[in-house]
């Protein structure tokens, strides 16, 4: 009998390639058919098995190239997911169908405060499940050894040497088995893998644990490159944001310009103030004077926020908000602004409010100049005592 070099390559347990160039070598006998096809013969390939190891050596290396398949593909995936939300599920999706498992939650792990925060949890059908709060490793040794260790670790009920904290776990979500596996970037865990059977208790064999290790390692770096992205877009969006501050200040604080005093450019600075920033309440204070004003303003729930009259005497705590503060005696004007924000401050937004004080300040000194330039004038106008009339 004699076979193709496809057939030949797959009993052997190697590529077509490699058949072809082990019959060029001469290790592997072949004949030709008229039209150039190489034809080996059955024994030959038996023979040739045999000798490199024979069949456990064959299934050995067909594991391997199996493994090699899955992680390759498996990162060619991970690594077009940029959005954070679109890589938990494909890493999801892929570790439950190859560990034959039924729910996967992703987790990050927080190392100065000893506390792990769920990103996500799916089910076998790739839904999403509510996720829970973070909780403390304090209450869970075994979760800490894992991510302290870098080791992963598996809970079956049936183990006399199981975590009780974790068997607690199991028996409240119903679960039958726990494997989990640290998320490793840079030589430190940065969060946590678990896998979840609902139905049997799981033993799982060196293979399975390393090509699970294999992924997580994928998972880390592209869940670790997937949150520089969206930080550099946060980024962009505040960057954004700031330069339409920017170009709105210069209107709004054009209005400066025409006051006659001090309250009544403390009170038009903090009008201009409040809307460059869309705060909920600004308080700016100079030379024994003081204005407020309360607003408004949207949040980013969607709801609004609004402070009594009084907080324009008192800054009033959001919760998720911002509040910005700016000093400058530069010009011994005394000046103290503060911004209540109803949501976290955007970068450039703390140095855009130490620009516009100083545009502030320099009102206050043109206040203050032509005050004394007008006393200089009434005191050169006044009629020397005893002199001529």
């Amino acid at each position: 009998m004699y076979l193709n070099v496809q057939r030949a390559a797959l009993r052997l347990g190697v590529a077509p390639h490699t058949v072809r160039r082990w019959t060029a070598s001469g290790l592997l006998p072949c004949t030709r058919t008229p039209g150039g096809h190489r034809r080996i013969r059955d024994e030959d390939v038996e023979a040739l098995a045999q000798q490199i190891g024979g069949s456990n050596h064959m299934a050995a290396r067909r594991a391997r190239e199996r493994e090699l398949d899955t992680l390759l593909e498996t990162s060619l995936a991970l690594v077009s997911r940029l959005e954070v939300t679109d890589l938990l599920q494909e890493v999801a999706e892929r570790l439950t169908r190859l560990m034959d498992c039924h729910f996967c939650a992703i987790s990050i792990y927080d190392e100065g405060s000893q506390t792990v925060t769920m990103l996500a949890d799916f089910d076998d059908g790739g839904r999403r499940l509510p996720d829970t709060e973070e909780y403390s490793l304090s209450r869970y040794p075994l979760t800490r050894h894992v991510l302290e260790e870098k080791v992963p670790a598996v809970v079956n009920p049936s183990d006399p040497a199981a975590d009780p904290d974790e068997l607690l776990e199991l028996s409240r979500e119903g679960d039958k088995s726990l494997l989990m596996v640290p998320l490793v970037y840079g030589g430190r865990a940065i969060g946590l893998l678990e896998l979840m059977d609902h139905l049997r208790e799981r033993r799982y064999s060196r293979q399975e644990l390393r090509i699970c290790g294999a992924i997580a390692g994928q998972a880390a770096a592209a869940l670790h490159n997937a949150q520089l992205f969206a930080d550099a877009g946060a980024a962009a969006r505040d960057t954004q944001a700031v330069c339409e501050l920017i170009d709105a200040a210069g209107d709004e604080l054009a209005c400066l310009a025409g006051a006659h005093d001090v309250d009544e450019l403390l009170g038009a600075a903090a009008e201009s103030l409040s809307r460059i920033f869309d705060a909920a309440s600004c308080v700016v204070v100079a030379e024994g004077g003081r204005a407020g004003v309360v607003r408004e303003v949207s949040r980013t729930d969607g709801g609004t926020a609004r402070v009594s009259a009084s907080g324009a005497r008192r800054l009033v705590a959001f919760s998720g908000a911002d509040v910005l503060t700016v000093s400058d005696t530069s010009t011994s004007s005394d000046l103290r602004i503060a911004v209540s924000l109803s949501r976290p401050a955007r970068i450039g937004e703390r140095q855009l409010l130490d620009l516009l004080a100083a545009v502030v300040s320099g009102h206050l000194h043109r206040l203050r100049t032509q005050g004394t330039d007008s006393r200089e004038h009434m005191l050169s106008t006044d009629p020397v005592p005893g002199g001529p009339k």
